[in-house]
């Protein structure tokens, strides 16, 4: 197998098991806050039940739920690797450095947003903080702060989306996937309703599945054999211009002689 179609096969492969860890992920995520739930719930309902005594601790649950959570954590980044990589060479074999570079851009805006969010965010609870201990009264302050801070972020994280959506974009344009399309325009709008950007990683498993080679470009050659020129069959008279054979003593059509 040619090193392009590995690089292909490869690509493929990675960027299909990606969008089916960030298809699932999020389902066993909600299935873990589901159980974590229920754990309290019937913690606190035995505890009333049998008349305050607590009959059972969710603690235990509380751990085997956070174990889950940082598994399926740890998972999610191998998928964001696996998807790096995956746009990598599908970058490399369709000849579009545009299809890696937005993927670089879209990350490295979306780091800048997490941690300029999370350090703002603890600016705020300190200032939150630091006023609660003097007498002004700064609740109004410390929400109109995090809507502002909020908002911020979401404005960074849509950045970060349009640039996934334009690497989406080329990478639909040259495989002739249009899948991808729709699955960054979801992604984008997946920055305020969340469902919707699963939706979208749904259009993307499609995208890498149906992705197929480019047809193998043949070179044709043609070849032209030049003929020789046409041998003269005929000796023209030079009274009347008729055609005459070559053995031919007088022209056929007037009778003088032919030299």
């Amino acid at each position: 197998m040619a090193l392009a179609d590995m690089s292909f096969e490869s690509g493929r492969k990675l960027g299909l098991a990606s969008s089916l860890i960030f298809v699932i992920g999020p389902i066993i995520a909600l299935l873990l806050d589901g159980l974590l739930f229920f754990s309290i719930f019937f913690t606190f309902s035995s505890t009333i039940t049998n008349g305050g005594r607590t009959v059972g601790s969710p603690f235990p649950a509380f751990g085997a739920i956070w174990i889950g959570a940082v598994g399926v954590f740890l998972i999610s980044l191998v998928g964001i690797i696996m998807f790096i990589v995956a746009m990598y060479q599908l970058s490399h074999y369709y000849g579009e450095p545009g299809i890696f570079k937005n993927i670089v851009y879209s990350l490295i805006v979306a780091i800048v947003g997490a941690v300029s969010f999370a350090l703002l965010l603890v600016a705020l609870i300190l200032f939150r903080v630091g006023i609660s201990t003097s007498s002004a009264p700064g609740t109004g302050l410390f929400i109109i702060g995090f809507l502002g801070i909020l908002g911020a972020f979401l404005v960074i994280v849509l950045f970060s989306c349009l640039f996934f959506k334009h690497a989406f974009n080329k990478l639909a344009e040259k495989s002739g996937v249009h899948s991808f399309e729709t699955a960054g325009l979801l992604i984008i709008i997946g920055v305020i309703v969340p469902f919707v950007a699963w939706i979208g990683w749904i259009f993307a498993v499609s995208g890498f599945n149906s992705l197929k080679p480019k047809p193998t470009e043949t070179s044709s050659t043609y070849y032209t054999t030049s003929l020789p020129p046409a041998t003269i069959q005929n000796k023209y008279c030079p009274n009347c211009g008729a055609p005459n054979n070559l053995d031919a003593a007088f022209c056929k059509n007037c009778g003088k002689q032919l030299q």
